[in-house]
Order: structure tokens, then C-alpha cells, then sequence
């Protein structure tokens, strides 16, 4: 061998070596979203995009449909980071646990009661069936939330059916098994375009109700800060490029919602990125009183708790107090 080929063999020898040195130094955190929704888009673009590692992180981010099951992994270890509503914190933590929201990346409902054509208003839901994703999550108390605000008895007046994720739901909807189903975008508008109508959008009620945001144990904030900081950082990142990169943000969305029709998600988009998920989505005290009000219904023992207790609003605090969301977005 000549010599600058042996030469050549040792910088790549050298490069690979320092890359799996690089590669293993690199604090591995595994992370779950629980859904697809275009209030997703910024966890598909922090993945697609792997921002974590650009922070220092190794993250395997792991789609886990079922956010009970996303819960028990987070308690057993196997999980430091999950995409969570409020409600799903406060269930978990009165069984023992000890997670708080770090975000509240929607801090109201986001969901559309999508109906057959001939209910002509909500309180036509007497009698009838709506789809749910699952029991106990958002979808599920938007929708008993909004129903007693309609002056109906959920599970008395309306039965509330657990059908799947959102593609279920929508499925559910066009075989006729439900009456009405809670979508988001852009399942809300596929379901439109089949000829299903919109008999009330949730966000119009102007609740505040934290949603959506990334949740950990305190136990796991405690012990690794430093990890915590370059993950929302990194999140942070993937809510820029949301909000100020249409193309990639619309051809992300596609590929995990699997919604080829970009004009389906146009009107959504604009609507999502300009008012509804903000730069810095703060954990909001406000956002969880209103879930802790309503458990407290059927569940007098969590009248008195603080709302306070299961968020932790200090990390996010640090980051833009560091000049770090000003640098992303130039101003």
C-alpha cells in the first residue's frame, strides 16, 4: 500500500472512530407522540429532521397510539418524554405518578364534532353516537366537556363510542357505526369533503384546556436539567420550521398523516401555525384548572388540587430568557 493511500485509510479509520465515540456519547432518551394531527407537525419535524442530535441528544421518537400505554412506559423507565393532555397528567399522578407538562402546545380544543348531514345543530346529538379516539383522552373529555356545555348528559343522552385513532373515528363515521365523530385536522376536512358537516368546532368555545404538550416525571427533570433543556430546545426548533416553513411543514404532515392531498391541510396550516400553537407554548395554570374542574364533577377529591403541582413552566422560562427563541426567529 502507498503511502497516501495508507494515509487515507487512517483519516477514515480515525473519522469513523471519532463518530462512534461522538455517537455514544450522545445521552440517549426515547420519546413518544400519541396521535396524528396537524398539531403534531412540529414532534414529525423535530424527528423527520432528527433537531435532537443538532442539541446533543440521541432520541428515538416512537409513535404509541394508546397514551395509557405511553403513560405506563414513561413510569416504568422505558419512556423520559411523552406527548400527553393535562388530563392524562392529573389521571396518572392521582394513581401515584409524577409527571408535569412541560408545554401546552394547544391551550384550547381543537376538535370538530364532524355529523351526518341531517344533524343541524348539537344539541341533535341526543340519542345518538359519537366516535371518541380513546377513553380518557383529549378527544374524549373535549367532547363530554362541550356536551354538558350543550345541557347534555354524556353516557345518559349520548353515548360516547371509543373507536381508534382519528383514521378509525372518520372510518366509523362513513359506515354509518356512529353518528357524529371529535376530528381534528386534517381528518376534520377529509370528513367535510365526504359530506359529513361541521356541527360545532370545539375551539370556538374559547376553553382554556392544556393539550398536547410534552410531559415528563419530575423525577427525570430533577436528576438530568441539562437533558430536559436541549430537548425542549429541540422542540422549539421543530415549532420554528412549523411555523416558518410551509412546504416542509405541509409534505411532513402527509407523510405521517398519510393525507396525500396537500389542499387539504392549506386552510389548517395557516390557522395552526399563525394562531393557535405559539412560539413558546408555556404550560398554563389555567389550561389544567379547567380539566381539574371538570374531573372534580364525578370526582370530588381533585376539587382541591393545585394546578400548579402538574406543570413545570421554569424549563421553557430558562430557554427564552436565554435569548435562544429571539436567535431562532431573528427578532
Amino acid at each position: 500500500m502507498s503511502f497516501k493511500n495508507f494515509a487515507i485509510c487512517l483519516v477514515l479509520i480515525i473519522t469513523v472512530a471519532a463518530d462512534a465515540v461522538q455517537g455514544q456519547s450522545l445521552p440517549k432518551v426515547r420519546a413518544a407522540y400519541t396521535s396524528i394531527g396537524i398539531q403534531f407537525d412540529p414532534i414529525y419535524i423535530m424527528k423527520e429532521r432528527d433537531l435532537p442530535r443538532k442539541y446533543g441528544l440521541d432520541v428515538e421518537m416512537l409513535f404509541v397510539p394508546v397514551s395509557a400505554r405511553a403513560v405506563q412506559a414513561a413510569l416504568a423507565g422505558e419512556l423520559q418524554f411523552i406527548t400527553s393532555a393535562g388530563v392524562a397528567n392529573i389521571n396518572a399522578n392521582m394513581s401515584g405518578g409524577d409527571f408535569v407538562g412541560l408545554t401546552a402546545t394547544l391551550n384550547t380544543f381543537v376538535f370538530k364534532i364532524l355529523a351526518s348531514p341531517e344533524l343541524k345543530k348539537p344539541e341533535a346529538l341526543k340519542g345518538k353516537k359519537v366516535g371518541i379516539s380513546r377513553l380518557g383522552g383529549a378527544s374524549d373529555f373535549s367532547v363530554r366537556y362541550a356536551l354538558t356545555h350543550w345541557g347534555l348528559v354524556p353516557d345518559k343522552d349520548v353515548a360516547i363510542i371509543q373507536v381508534g385513532g382519528e383514521p378509525e373515528e372518520l372510518l366509523a363515521l362513513q359506515n354509518k357505526a356512529i353518528d357524529a365523530a371529535a376530528l381534528s385536522e386534517p381528518y376534520a376536512t377529509v370528513a367535510q369533503r365526504a359530506g359529513f358537516t361541521v356541527l360545532a368546532d370545539l375551539s370556538q368555545l374559547g376553553v382554556p384546556y392544556s393539550m398536547h404538550g410534552f410531559g415528563a416525571r419530575k423525577s427525570f427533570i430533577l436528576a438530568n436539567r441539562d437533558v430536559v433543556i436541549r430537548f425542549m430546545k429541540a422542540y422549539l426548533e421543530g415549532i420554528y420550521l412549523f411555523k416558518t416553513n410551509k412546504e416542509l411543514a405541509l409534505n411532513v404532515l402527509r407523510k405521517f398523516s398519510r393525507v396525500d392531498d396537500l389542499s387539504l391541510m392549506q386552510t389548517a396550516y395557516d390557522d395552526y401555525s399563525q394562531r393557535l400553537i405559539p412560539r413558546v407554548p408555556h404550560p398554563n395554570r389555567q389550561g389544567i384548572q379547567t380539566i381539574i374542574d371538570q374531573l372534580a364533577k364525578t370526582r370530588p377529591q381533585m376539587k382541591n388540587l393545585n394546578p400548579s403541582d402538574f406543570i413545570d413552566p421554569t424549563i421553557l422560562k430558562e430557554i427564552e430568557d436565554s435569548g435562544f427563541v429571539k436567535k431562532l426567529y431573528g427578532n
